[in-house]
This record gives structure tokens, sequence and C-alpha cells, in this order.
């Protein structure tokens, strides 16, 4: 089973690359790493960065240097300007062969909001025709052309996987930073939101047997009710119809194509390299933002409303990684076995967790949890994130893998 710790650019830039490794590889006891080589926006707190410890992540950003001849699509990451020039990945794969570590290329695709601002035709837009500014979709042709050659450029390094986030749809929720919903938003009417309804979306839709049309004036006459202000505190009957619903239904099987389609041409895309793909499946974690989703739900009917058919995508990628960003180990046993029925005992799994906050308090429960994963035969398991992490979490890394306990209570 391979072991890695998701890490930052700014990690290994403000505490010196082998700084970081040492951590890793002796005191984690890990043998890889997993670095942001895109990664979004987001302000989070670094316990034991030595020039930030509360860090405003510049957004839409690479952490390698991008070929610009690669990106014939017109989309094009940029290097991050905190780097200083200096290609990151490219140094952190050097440092880490010299010591037998592997480098895994943690890969942001579709959220995006600097690209999506910058070719607002690339961006999904929901059944009113508004541009969602923060994310490409994934039907769009140029963005898939962005998407393959991202990939391959990535591909040119000498990465053991790329960790493809953010390779699907997206919710409603969780897309910008200061979001405002002060008005009754039922779950359904936020499914409804979170559907991308541009040209590309409806000629899917058009192509799986849906009155496309008819389906989107469904849905703005079943949001109406919220716009006015006039649903029932406790909304209980469905916003659409019978009919609306079935349609509905047959929408949510096209964007699935659509996903598993768009993996199956990253993998090709990274294939002459030998790079494997690993999909990050985010409905592990869409309880935290994603309205009316429960922890205890059954996850991949999270992982659909994401446009996702996990048995479809582990087919098109060489791994599929399941976030078990739960609080119990009862829960996490519950989300892998979901996965494992679905998909069967032979598919490789990888699994992530976090030994932090809201998951994990004491090291006992962290314990539990990595016993619970590796029981599920992962490929893989990863840790989130070492910049996040006060340094006695890689004691507690180190401890779980070698299946050892300790006396520590937080």
């Amino acid at each position: 089973m391979r072991s890695s710790t998701f890490v930052f650019g700014t990690d290994l830039l403000g505490e010196g690359y082998d700084a970081v490794l040492d951590n890793l590889q002796q005191r984690g006891g890990l043998d890889g790493v997993a670095l942001s080589a895109t990664y979004h926006d987001a302000r989070d707190v670094f316990p034991h960065n030595p020039k930030f410890h509360v860090y405003r992540n510049e957004g839409d950003v690479a952490w390698f240097a991008p070929e610009p001849h690669r990106y014939a699509s017109g989309l094009m990451p940029r290097m991050a300007a905190a780097a200083g020039g200096v290609d990151v990945l490219s140094e952190l794969c050097a440092r880490a062969k010299r010591r037998g570590m592997a480098v895994d290329a943690w890969t942001i695709f579709l959220h995006n909001s600097v690209l999506a601002t910058e070719h607002p035709d690339c961006a999904t837009k929901n059944v009113y025709g508004d541009p969602y500014l923060t994310d490409l979709c994934p039907a769009n042709p140029r963005v898939r052309a962005y998407c393959r050659e991202l990939a391959g450029d990535i591909a040119r390094y000498p990465v053991r996987r790329l960790l493809a986030e953010s390779l699907h749809y997206r919710p409603l929720e969780h897309g910008e930073h200061h979001e405002r919903y002060l008005i009754q938003l039922p779950a359904e009417a936020r499914t409804l939101l979170s559907l991308c309804f541009c040209q590309h979306c409806r000629v899917a839709g058009e192509r799986a047997g849906v009155a496309v049309e008819a389906l989107a004036a469904a849905a703005r006459a079943a949001l109406e009710p919220v716009w006015l202000g006039t649903l029932a505190p406790a909304q209980a009957a469905p916003l659409l119809s019978e009919t609306g619903r079935a349609a509905l239904a047959k929408y949510v099987e096209a964007r699935t194509v659509v996903v598993a389609s768009l993996v199956a041409e990253v993998r090709e895309a990274m294939a002459p390299a030998g790079v494997e793909l690993t999909f990050i499946d985010h409905a592990g974690t869409m309880s935290h933002v994603m309205h009316g989703t429960s922890a205890d739900d059954e996850v991949t009917l999270s992982s659909r409303k994401l446009g996702i058919d996990p048995v479809a995508v582990a087919a098109a990628c060489d791994e599929f990684s399941v976030l078990g960003y739960v609080d119990t180990t009862q829960r996490l046993q519950a989300l892998l076995a979901s996965y494992r029925k679905l998909l069967g005992a032979e598919a490789r799994l990888s699994v992530a967790l976090r030994p932090l906050l809201p998951d994990c308090q004491l090291e006992e429960n962290f314990n539990a949890k990595v016993a619970a994963a590796r029981a599920a035969h992962p490929s893989s398991i990863e840790f989130y994130h070492y910049a996040m992490m006060p340094l006695n979490r890689l004691d507690w890394i180190r401890r779980a893998l070698a299946g050892q306990t300790s006396g520590e209570s937080s």
C-alpha cells in the first residue's frame, strides 16, 4: 500500500524542500508526497510554516512551468507568482528521487475562477443562463481539450500519479468564498441550480433523449415559489412534477456520460508517459457543503449529483480515490463498504483521511480509521494536509501506518 501526504508549494518554499521531505519520510513514515500542481483560492491556517500562520493562497495557479505550445485550446494555467519563476514540481521530483520517494501531482481541473472569468463561454451556466464563473463545464469541447493539455503537460514530469480533483460537475455550494443564501433554498432547488444548461450540456441531454428545453422550463417554473418566497417553511412535496423528475434523471445520466468520457480522455493523454490517473470523487466530503446531504446518506448518490458514475469512472481511470472525510470509524466503514459493493473487490481504491478537525480530535479515532481504511484493501492512502496539520500529526500517521498505538489523548 502506497502512502503520501498532500503539500502546497508554499510548504516547500517556506520550510525548504528537504525539511518537508524529512518530516514526511522520517517522522511520518510516508513513501510519497502529493504536490498541488495546480490549486484554487483559499485562506488557510498554517500551524508550522515559518513565514505565515494565516495565508491567502494565490488562486488558480500552477506550481510547475506550463509549456504554452501545448495549449491549443487557448486555456492555460498561469504560474504561481509566489514560486518566483521556480519550477517547484521539477525541483521536488529531483529531490524526492534522491531519497527514494515518489511524487504525485495533485491537480485541480475544472474549479478555476480565473479561466472561467476570462473565458465565460467555457463556464457552466444555470437554467437561467447565468454563468458560474468559478467552474469550467466538462461538456465544453474547449474545456475538454484544456483538460487533456493540462494532463499531458504534467505527465512530462517524473511523477507517479496525477490525482485529478474537480474533473466533474460541481454543486451550487462551495464555489465562491463569500456565498450568501438568505432565502429558503431546499435541497431540490439547489440541485436544479447546480445543473449546467450550456449549449454543450443541452446537446448531451438531447442526445440522451431528454427534451431539454421542456426540462429547463419545468425547472424554472419549479423554482418560481423560491423567488416569490411562498414556499412552506418545511417544504415536503417535490418542486418538480413526476414527469419533470423523470426527465431530470435522464439529464443527470447524460452528465455521467460526459464525465466518464472526459476521464478516459485525460487518461489517454497521459498514457504515453506511463503516468497513472487517480480520480478523486468529492462525494465523500459533500456532506460538509452540499445542503440536504448527510454523512449517513448513501455516498454514491452524492457522486451522481456531481455527474460521477463510480463504475464508469473507475473503468476509465487507473485508481478511484475515496475521500473518507467523516467523524466516526463506523461512518468511514459504511462509506468504504458502499464503494466496494459498487465497484467490486478488484477495483483499485485510494483512501484519503484527515488527522484534523472536523474529522479527528483524538489519536485513537485516527488509528481506528487508518485500520478501517486498510481493511478495505486500498492501493494507496493519502493524508490531508501537511500545511494545515500540527507536526505531531505526522507521529500519528507513522504510528497508525505501523499499527502502533500511543497513550496521547489529543
